[in-house]
């Protein structure tokens, strides 16, 4: 079964479905600031391609050079062009849409491909569920709304598979659609490199001990295949290392792949090794709630788990999800955002999980009730928590590092949410009266055992859930962590063709939307200064009539910066 004879024969849950997915990756996508890292710099380099009309160029001043190949950047050029990301003044134009519409689109496109094979496995309704899992895990639905590569190249994957299942495994017999495979991991190699193909390698060489099939590899047509892959990826890896005299093989092969997965020699992070148990929590918390689902799958199905004891299909899910994690896992440097390519394995199988067990599981016990008061009371717990700051303290521990093992990203965030909750506390006791009715209900209808109707009211919840985060929650916290308001008062001191020294950090965002040249390491002093709170006091102490505060941002802002005046020798004032 196709995915237009699944919309056929499930129409109202598969048009639902897609709605939904629309709905939670679209809707205030171009919310207010670039405050993740990468998208900064993603804005600088399409920028500097559309100015230039180089669009071979990478180029981001005093960035690192050839850290990502450059396919990523030619998705957001046009979309750049359009929205008109090379205006002097880019704060006034739309940046947020222009780059975060090719992340958006990916991820329909992968939600769409996994519906598909979801279709051809398992049938419509499980492929209506596919769409409403993978677009609401929350890691997958962060990322389809930022500007990073991790989307793309998670759509070019989940394509690769796709065709690899409709090209060979689904009759253990090749087609014309298996150079859809070789043709995605091309391109999948112009995006990030040869991840793609390494991932895609795994999960064939997994099909083949497990079928014992030796004569796959020949089946696959890798002369061919292999041919059209080298013709999309190699022409611009070719052009790209000698027009850089090997410094971008040097700088993404050697050191980007090589020294980052095995920790050799890397200086990320001071080369720490990450432990091989960090992906098992990352991903439990990035697929919640359906992980709850899939964690209950896996339990009763444990020992045909163990022996691989499922139909080639599912067998095939297994091998991208399992051979996927445990790559990442090996690896001696681990972001969570790496394991992005195996969340559509994931969700297939979640969606099948859940759509076997709205049609076979018995109806709930009455005991349920007790469930639902330990829910209440922990419910309960984290308002008082939360009301009473012993949430934002615990944020802050973090962010003073007292507690190691949470990031101080993730602190800050803490600290953020739990004062953005006290602020509107009504409104929060009002949402948690609301979750606690519709869980309510929920449990009502399983024991009745209706549990379709459970399957809706859950996805409305969550889908009620990723909207007001989306559309109020994030908006709401946004101002402390943009730049962007202290970048029009840093505009209106500097003029267009001025000057500033950052003399810390390397805020990509406010690099972009202030749009002044700027250097780090100036060989003669410059008139404004821009520090991190500590560096402008350590400034400030140590020559304190040399320097005059203009403005930072507010307190307890997720990315602090300070804005000082170079005063002249002298001691005397300029004027502003």
């Amino acid at each position: 079964m196709n995915l237009v004879e699944a919309f056929r024969t499930d129409r109202r849950w598969m048009t639902a479905a897609l709605l939904f997915a629309v709905a939670v990756i679209f809707l205030n996508l171009g919310s207010d600031g670039m405050y993740a890292a990468q998208e900064g710099r993603t804005a600088i380099i399409t920028r500097n391609m559309l100015l230039s009309r180089n669009f071979l160029d990478m180029d981001a001043a005093d960035g690192i050079l050839y850290e990502k190949p450059i396919g990523h950047y030619w998705l957001c050029a046009p979309f750049a062009w359009i929205f008109r990301l090379d205006a002097p003044e880019p704060i006034s134009v739309a940046a947020e849409w222009a780059l975060r519409l090719p992340s958006a689109l990916s991820a329909l496109l992968a939600v769409a491909l996994a519906a598909a094979l979801a279709a051809r496995i398992y049938g419509a309704r499980a492929a209506a569920v596919t769409m409403i899992v993978l677009s609401s895990m929350p890691t997958f639905n962060n990322l389809a709304r930022l500007a990073h590569i991790d989307m793309p190249l998670a759509a070019a994957h989940t394509a690769a598979m796709y065709f690899l299942y409709t090209g060979y495994f689904e009759e253990l017999r090749c087609n014309r659609r298996i150079y859809g495979f070789y043709a995605a991991l091309g391109w999948g190699m112009v995006l990030k490199g040869p991840l793609v193909v390494l991932l895609a390698g795994l999960t064939v060489l997994g099909m083949m001990l497990w079928s014992r099939r030796w004569k796959m590899v020949w089946e696959l047509r890798p002369l061919s295949g292999g041919f059209l892959f080298l013709l999309i990826a190699l022409p611009w890896y070719v052009v790209e290392t000698l027009r850089t005299d090997g410094a971008f093989f040097d700088e993404f092969i050697v050191n980007q792949n090589l020294r980052r997965f095995t920790g050799i020699g890397s200086t990320y992070r001071d080369g720490e090794r990450m432990p091989l148990w960090y992906y098992f929590p990352k991903l439990l918390a990035g697929a919640l709630p359906w992980s709850f689902a899939a964690v209950a799958a896996a339990v009763l199905r444990f020992r045909a788990l163990i022996r691989l004891k499922f139909r080639p299909a599912t067998v095939f899910l297994l091998m991208w999800l399992l051979t996927g994690f445990l790559f990442f896992s090996l690896s001696a440097l681990k972001r969570g955002d790496y394991l992005l390519p195996v969340y559509p394995a994931l969700a297939i199988l979640t969606a099948r999980a859940v759509e076997t067990g709205c049609r076979s599981l018995p109806r709930l016990d009455r005991r349920w009730i007790r469930g639902f008061a330990a829910f209440a009371a922990l419910l309960v717990l984290g308002l008082v928590l939360v009301r009473c700051g012993v949430a934002a303290r615990f944020g802050e521990l973090i962010v003073e590092e007292k507690i190691r093992a949470i990031s101080q990203a993730d602190g800050r965030n803490i600290v953020i949410y739990s004062s953005y909750a006290n602020r509107f506390f009504p409104a929060v006791l009002l949402a948690a009266a609301l979750l606690s009715a519709a869980i309510f209900f929920g449990c009502r209808q399983a024991e009745r055992g209706r549990y379709f109707t459970v399957l809706g009211s859950c996805s409305a919840l969550i889908f009620a859930a990723l909207l007001a985060y989306n559309c109020v929650l994030q908006p709401g916290t946004d101002g402390m962590k943009t730049v962007k308001p202290f970048v029009r008062q840093a505009q209106a001191l500097i003029p267009p063709g001025g000057e500033v020294e950052y003399a810390s950090g390397y805020n990509t965002e406010l690099i972009f939307f202030l749009n002044r040249r700027y250097e780090r390491n100036p060989k003669r002093p410059l008139r404004f200064v821009m520090a991190s709170p500590k560096h402008a006091a350590k400034l400030r102490k140590k020559a304190p009539e040399a320097w005059r505060e203009l403005f930072r941002t507010p307190e307890g802002h997720h990315y602090p910066i300070v804005m000082l005046e170079r005063l002249p020798e002298d001691g005397g004032s300029r004027g502003r």
